[in-house]
């Protein structure tokens, strides 16, 4: 089966030139690494999709995670639906001519 994958073009660059020093091809390397994955122990309850990645959360990271784990489904309309129903909540709470703090 072909997959096609998004990936940063650096992140792509430098396994690339792994790969190549290494002797082996990208598609083994990433072959490995989904079987890996997929034979690991399913113990993933509290990691992210960004644990293990070598990079810096933003401050906002951690604040959306509660809300993420509260849904089964990610997709662009489910986040939509989610906000719009958010804010209708909120609407519902506040008193009309009055600020909320």
């Amino acid at each position: 089966m072909k997959a096609t994958i998004d990936i940063p073009d650096d992140l792509y660059r430098r396994v690339k030139a792994k790969s190549a020093l290494q002797g082996q091809p990208v598609r083994e390397v990433v072959m490995h690494l989904f079987l890996d994955w997929v034979e690991a122990p399913n113990d993933n309850r509290n990691r992210t999709p960004l644990d293990g990645v070598d990079r810096v959360r933003p401050a906002w990271f951690g604040a959306a995670q509660k809300y993420a784990r509260q849904v089964s489904k990610h997709d662009m309309e489910s986040v939509r639906r989610s906000i719009v129903s958010g804010r209708a909540g909120s609407a519902a709470l506040s008193t009309p001519g009055k600020r909320q703090k």
